[in-house]
């Protein structure tokens, strides 16, 4: 039998904290083995909640959890995005976070939860779904690609010196964070699993 057709998905509420937790976890700590600087912060559990109770009363978000059975075994979150109206094509939807559980892994699940997101970009209005892979995760640059994406940036980064000093506080940032808008996403952060994680 199909284990595709044991799954099913639904959008997350706030009472599914638990296993959004769980699977976003699990997530980024593979994350962290391609990066370390990927590696979630102390008290990492308290800003998903936080994201998660903004998230689920809000249009520019979605969280759909894959459950077998009262088992969560895949996870997707999409955040929209309003850039600065410097530019023309400001609206788009990041997919900041993919994750299938071992017990599915080739169930064509991961394609599943990909086809769900760009059907609710879609009909939220936007125009494109975006999303941060690392450089050495090619098994998951070449399911994003098979997928219908494609590179269109690259990150670099500098290593500098270790320093004594703290960067300076941003207070119009943590006003952002503080309205819980954004609290996952940044513009250099890891959300995409290989091949390994998620195969199609």
């Amino acid at each position: 039998m199909d284990i595709m057709l044991l799954v099913t998905l639904r959008r997350a509420t706030q009472a599914d904290l638990a296993a959004v937790q769980q699977l976003f976890g699990a997530l980024h700590s593979f994350n962290a083995t391609l990066d370390a600087r990927f590696a979630l912060a102390d008290g990492w559990e308290t800003v998903l909640k936080e994201h998660l109770g903004h998230a689920c009363d809000h249009p520019h978000s979605l969280t759909v959890l894959a459950w077998a059975d009262d088992e969560p075994v895949g996870l997707l979150m999409l955040d929209g995005h309003t850039d600065s109206p410097l530019f023309r094509h400001r609206h788009w939807a990041e997919l900041v976070a993919l994750y299938v559980a071992p017990s599915q892994r080739g169930s064509g699940l991961a394609t599943r939860l990909v086809a769900a997101g760009s059907a609710w970009a879609h009909a939220q209005g936007y125009d494109r779904v975006q999303l941060y892979v690392t450089r050495s995760n090619l098994s998951a640059q070449h399911f994003y690609v098979r997928h219908g994406f494609a590179p269109v940036q690259e990150v670099w980064r500098l290593e500098l010196e270790p320093s004594d000093r703290l960067p300076p506080d941003d207070p119009d940032c943590e006003a952002v964070y503080a309205h819980g808008h954004n609290l996952l996403s940044s513009h250099q952060h890891v959300i995409a699993v290989g091949d390994e994680e998620i195969p199609a």
